[in-house]
């Protein structure tokens, strides 16, 4: 879901590092990143991330696509050297090299053959890698009856349609909790669980699948310490590393999940490279990260993000990093 919160300024204290253009694909080591020791946000202190190793507007990666190309970026899994993002406006996934080639033939938009036309309504994708590989995305919450349910659509390992089923977890239509915002995959005991990761209050809901639906088996509360303004994607690494984002914070969060129990525990905060109103990282205290929308694990200490459309109540400088796809190392 589109932020529509305006956060203009972070106060902070230290010099970020690094610089890099945001209008086209940036390269660089990304290697330094600083400790802030208050921001204003609700997860402090936190380690400011250096400028990304790589970073581009996803209309440039796409060929045939130009600025005016709207691409609602909301979720993004990291597979075989290749970022699987979803669109809450399309019903199309965007497969991007992640090396992100510019206009390139390596990158292209799949068609998923579901049901529907027009906005998708996709919140977040994972990928099973047991048994038949599959991806699975989520629409945030649907009415079903009386209920509004997050809907799970699970897709072949060619991103074609195969079925979708409701997830036992109930909303209501005015709820400010809202929906499901992320999706993560985890296997246990040779069973396929989804995490679904709620936007208004960070609950993650443990699904295991049942004969026609996805059964709600148990809820993970994150650590007292994660406390921010909402949550927009989830992501777990085959190490158990859990990355948490915020779109209205510009922050991540990276805990540790059990592999014996659902609890997630530890972690870091981080926060996304500041800048200034021209959109240049590093040189600058104003949020430019002001969208982010999906994560997934490259390696425990590289990420991939991409990030949704800003839109008008948002400072005009958040738009440089707007329906972007960018890469981050983890200090």
């Amino acid at each position: 879901m589109k932020n529509k919160n305006l956060i203009a300024f972070f106060a902070i204290t230290a010099t970020l590092l690094a610089a890099c253009s945001t209008n086209d694909l940036d390269t660089g080591a990304a290697t330094n990143a600083t400790t802030i020791p208050s921001i204003k946000s609700k997860m402090a202190p936190a380690t400011v991330l250096a400028a990304p190793v790589a970073e581009a507007k996803v209309y440039k990666l796409l060929p045939g696509y130009d600025s005016s190309d709207v691409f609602e970026a909301s979720g993004v899994q990291y597979l075989n050297g290749y970022f699987y993002i979803a669109c809450d406006n399309t019903q199309k996934i965007a497969k991007i090299k992640s090396t992100l080639p510019t206009n390139s033939s390596s990158n292209s938009l799949l068609s998923t053959g579901a049901p529907g036309s027009g906005s998708s309504n996709y919140e977040g994708i994972t990928y099973e890698a047991a048994g038949t590989p599959h991806f699975y995305v989520v629409e945030e919450t649907v009415a079903n009856g009386s209920s509004y349910q997050p809907r799970i659509s699970k897709l072949g390992a060619s991103m074609n349609y195969q079925s979708r089923d409701w997830a036992d977890y109930n909303f209501i239509s005015a709820n400010s909790n809202k929906g499901f915002e992320g999706l993560a995959w985890v296997s246990r005991g040779g069973n396929t669980y989804l995490l679904g990761l709620v936007e208004g209050t960070g609950k993650i809901a443990v699904l295991l699948k049942g004969s026609s639906s996805w059964n709600l088996v148990t809820e993970i509360t994150l650590p007292s310490s994660v406390t921010f303004t909402d949550y927009s994607d989830i992501a777990i690494s085959a190490s158990g590393k859990v990355a948490i984002t915020s779109q209205v914070d510009g922050q991540l969060w990276v805990g540790t999940l059990s592999s014996s129990s659902w609890a997630i525990t530890g972690g870091t905060a981080y926060t996304f490279p500041l800048g200034n109103s021209s959109g240049v990282v590093g040189s600058g205290t104003l949020q430019l990260y002001g969208n982010v929308e999906g994560v997934s694990f490259i390696t425990d200490t590289q990420i991939v993000i991409c990030s949704d459309k800003a839109d008008s109540s948002q400072p005009s400088y958040q738009s440089y990093k707007e329906q972007t796809v960018s890469i981050f190392n983890l200090p």
